[in-house]
């Protein structure tokens, strides 16, 4: 048994073509392949909900981004605190080493 055909006002028969560099497209290939979508269907859900698709994790890749979702929150609370003048200067360093790391870290994550 077959695929239900679609109604004629559910059909997509326009195309639209757009050039990306290899970066560009490597990345949407790579978002696309993190939220279990086509290419297409990443762009077009993207283009017209405005919001990014929801990704689909590993339970195991899920609880490393809550942890390090929750440990970018203790960041930049901290940086609140220095840019208040509440923490000593000396803190600015270790802070920005540690959000590049946790920026990398998430990176790694999405590819």
């Amino acid at each position: 048994m077959g695929r239900p055909a679609l109604q004629e006002e559910d059909k997509r028969i326009i195309q639209v073509n757009i050039r990306l560099t290899k970066d560009e497209n490597d990345l949407v290939c790579n978002y696309a392949q993190a939220s279990a979508m086509t290419p297409a269907n990443w762009i077009r859900q993207k283009a017209f909900t405005g919001r990014f698709p929801a990704i689909k994790l590993s339970p195991m890749n899920a609880a490393l981004y809550r942890e390090l979702h929750k440990i970018g929150v203790n960041l930049n609370q901290a940086v609140k605190q220095l840019n208040a003048g509440k923490l000593s200067p000396a803190f600015v360093t270790i802070l920005t080493a540690l959000i590049k790391t946790q920026k990398d870290i998430l990176n790694c994550l999405m590819k």
